[in-house]
């Protein structure tokens, strides 16, 4: 307990990345989506009735303005945070290749990393007034450990800098230097004897968590300064950086002569302790995340990184458990460069946009249902399934259909990621409502099972609490097991299966039906 109160005074600390919009207004049903064939029943329940909003509305236009660098420079000097690896080198200043022409299309389509950064380093070379972007670019698509070895020699000979690819620039560097924080804390290797224990958190552990939280701090104080990606590529980074913080000392030693009681109190401390660090690490993350998902980018290395961390940290609400539901494959997305690459390239003098500039594949348009539901079950967010919703009512087909369900489902629940992580019980998510899916179920013999299992999924998201828990979770086994009876993939019928054998398992434990 008092190795808990110790590391507990460390960790009282503010967010340093700003906090969440507002959530949006409840969804209100509008238009009734036409019902598929034999749907009258559930077109007069409603149940396939179209949410008015929230609705996409105009992004304003936002004048980047100037940022000075100082508060950068001071934010640089940071202690604690690791050199980066010795292979960045070959990142800050490469050797143009031979014969390297000016063709920003050839370059940004090369895959090998390196190659595609020498490429990019002879354009920018040969084009001066190209220079800001193309460094952003290069730093953008190095690994991200590396990103401040493009940055940092022209920031440190600028006194302010400009527009996306000068923020950019910024915020790369700060986020390159998050992400060498906290990677590794201090190790014992006998942590058998209680002192030596006592000695290990109240020093070298306690010395390192003091610098790496200082750090990030830091590193994190001038995103207040940034807009848009720029800021948004520092908030996921210092939110990963505060959680892996938490998690490496969640991780540190105890005694092997504690018994289970002892142990059980000490870890129930340490949590309390950490949990505001915790906190901090998921708003910042979530702002982040915002700021990807503004920006229309649905794939981002960042973006899978963050939410694996929430979700291992928050394992009770976590932000991938929509990547559990069954979908009919969609169309593959083709290989192109990362959107966070492209939006750094301004508008040409034809006002064209960078994928009419460059000869690059573009990315599926976020206006399509699926991609919009895509948008949707990475971020959470509910404007992105009432729009999912809108889109997919526009027609017939079953893979559509499904969408406009489960699309349906999920308008009526959390406003956001960070209302649904930080709701006060399961039953509060409101993940109930799958009318839509349930009528699909019943008219769409080739979607049948997806449907079932799908709402069953969902279901399974927002138990309620009490004694009313058994008989809910023994009628979410009942429905994973007639999903299993109507899937005919042999891997989703086990899945199915096993969905089953838990929820009734949780049943029997909350007292249900199912014992």
């Amino acid at each position: 307990m008092k190795n808990a109160m110790v590391l507990g005074g460390l960790l009282v600390v503010t967010v340093g990345c700003g906090g969440g919009a507002a959530p949006p207004p409840p969804a209100t049903p509008s238009a009734v989506a036409p019902a598929p064939a034999g749907g009258a029943d559930a077109e007069a329940a409603g149940v396939w009735a179209l949410p008015e909003g929230p609705r996409d509305a105009a992004a304003p236009a936002v004048e980047l303005e100037e940022v000075r660098t100082e508060s950068w420079a001071k934010a640089a000097k940071a202690k604690g945070v690791a050199a980066a690896p010795a292979s960045c080198a070959a990142f800050a200043k490469p050797a143009a290749p031979k014969g390297a022409g000016t063709d920003l299309s050839a370059a940004l389509l090369e895959g090998d990393p390196l190659k595609r950064n020498a490429l990019l380093y002879a354009i920018e070379t040969a084009r001066p007034e190209l220079a800001p972007t193309l460094r952003a670019m290069r730093a953008e698509l190095a690994p991200i450990e590396c990103a401040d070895a493009v940055t940092d020699p022209p920031l440190a000979a600028s006194p302010a800098v400009a527009g996306p690819a000068g923020q950019r620039t910024i915020g790369l560097s700060l986020a390159s230097k998050l992400a060498r924080t906290a990677a590794s804390a201090p190790a014992m290797k006998d942590a058998g004897d209680k002192e030596k224990v006592k000695r290990f958190i109240q020093g070298p552990l306690r010395q390192w968590m003091v610098e790496q939280a200082s750090a990030i701090d830091a590193l994190s104080a001038p995103a207040s300064e940034l807009a848009g990606l720029a800021r948004g590529v520092v908030a996921v980074e210092a939110g990963m950086a505060d959680l892996r913080l938490v998690d490496r000392i969640r991780s540190s030693p105890t005694p092997s002569s504690w018994d289970k009681e002892l142990r059980a109190v000490y870890e129930a401390a340490l949590d309390e302790a950490l949990e505001p660090r915790k906190v901090r690490g998921r708003d910042a993350a979530l702002v982040g995340l915002a700021d990807f998902a503004a920006a229309g980018i649905v794939r981002d290395a960042r973006i899978d990184r963050a939410r694996a961390l929430l979700s291992k940290l928050y394992g009770g609400r976590r932000i991938d458990a929509l990547d559990g539901l069954l979908l009919p494959p969609a169309d593959a997305l083709p290989a192109t460069i990362p959107e966070s690459a492209l939006l750094l390239l301004p508008k040409d003098a034809q006002g064209r946009e960078p994928y009419a500039q460059l000869n690059v594949p573009a990315p599926a348009p976020v206006k399509s249902a699926r991609a919009r539901f895509e948008m949707g079950r990475r971020y959470w967010r509910r404007v992105d399934f009432v729009e999912a919703a809108h889109a997919a009512s526009k027609s017939p087909s079953p893979d559509a259909r499904l969408v406009l369900a489960l699309s349906l489902a999920l308008a009526k629940g959390p406003s956001g990621p960070k209302e649904m992580m930080a709701a006060t019980s399961p039953a509060a998510l409101g993940l109930t409502d799958t009318g839509a899916l349930d009528a699909l179920e019943r008219e769409a013999p080739a979607l049948a099972g997806m449907a079932a299992y799908d709402a069953a999924h969902l279901r399974s998201l927002s138990p309620p609490d009490g004694e009313a828990a058994g008989p809910y979770l023994a009628d979410v086994a009942a429905r994973f097991r007639k999903a299993a009876g109507l899937l005919a993939d042999a891997g989703q019928k086990k899945l199915a299966e096993e969905r089953a054998a838990d929820a009734e398992a949780a049943s029997r434990a909350a007292g249900g039906a199912g014992r």
